[in-house]
């Protein structure tokens, strides 16, 4: 059964449409309405926005070895918890021309030093859809664990990033869901590949 919502982009008026700031996101101010479940139109409200590119998400996975490579580094919006270092999927956003494809290659590149073989992909979600314009589409990769040295750090300088490699087993990999993982891609990764792994299997052979 395929899930389909009640109304469309075309039940929805922007009266007003602001940019309020622009930087390396951009805010958004918004007056609108929208139909409602009764048939009648909403009263027109104000609503703010983050806009930011579509980003493209990676579980590099060998099948052969039958490991993992996830990558840590250090992110500032929770610079206040214990830890603002934190275990993540490979991921980058999408700039204009490329494609998912594009971006998973060269991020793997840039932030793990690895070459992507095969992309699957797995799903899409959007992480915050109250205020948080963009998608993340979530792909598993397959990559050579014999050519990762977990001892080099990378990513680009001058994108201040500084980057760790964590090469682990699957088994592993799939154990930290029952840790305090905190990024919400890397989490949703891993569930998909702990459910999937065996038709993925099927399908890299």
């Amino acid at each position: 059964m395929s899930f389909k919502p009640t109304y469309t982009k075309n039940d929805v008026e922007i009266l007003n449409d602001e940019c309020v700031y622009k930087g390396f996101f951009e805010f958004r101010k918004l007056t609108l309405k929208h139909k409602k479940y009764n048939g009648e139109w909403s009263q027109p409200m104000v609503r703010e926005m983050m806009v930011r590119s579509d980003a493209v998400c990676v579980l590099l996975f060998d099948p052969v070895a039958d490991k993992v490579l996830l990558i840590e580094q250090f992110r500032p919006a929770v610079y206040q918890k214990d830890s603002p270092w934190l275990i993540e999927l490979v991921a980058g956003m999408v700039e204009k021309g490329e494609s998912d494809e594009d971006v998973a290659r060269r991020e793997a590149l840039e932030e793990a030093g690895v070459t992507i073989k095969r992309l699957e992909y797995m799903f899409k979600f959007v992480p915050s859809p109250s205020g948080l314009l963009e998608y993340i589409r979530m792909y598993a990769g397959e990559f050579d664990a014999g050519k990762v040295n977990p001892d080099e750090t990378h990513g680009l300088d001058s994108e201040h990033e500084d980057i760790k490699l964590h090469l682990m087993s699957a088994d592993e990999a799939i154990a930290l869901l029952d840790d305090d993982i905190e990024n919400a891609s890397t989490i949703m990764g891993l569930q998909w590949f702990a459910l999937n792994k065996q038709r993925l299997l099927a399908c890299w052979k």
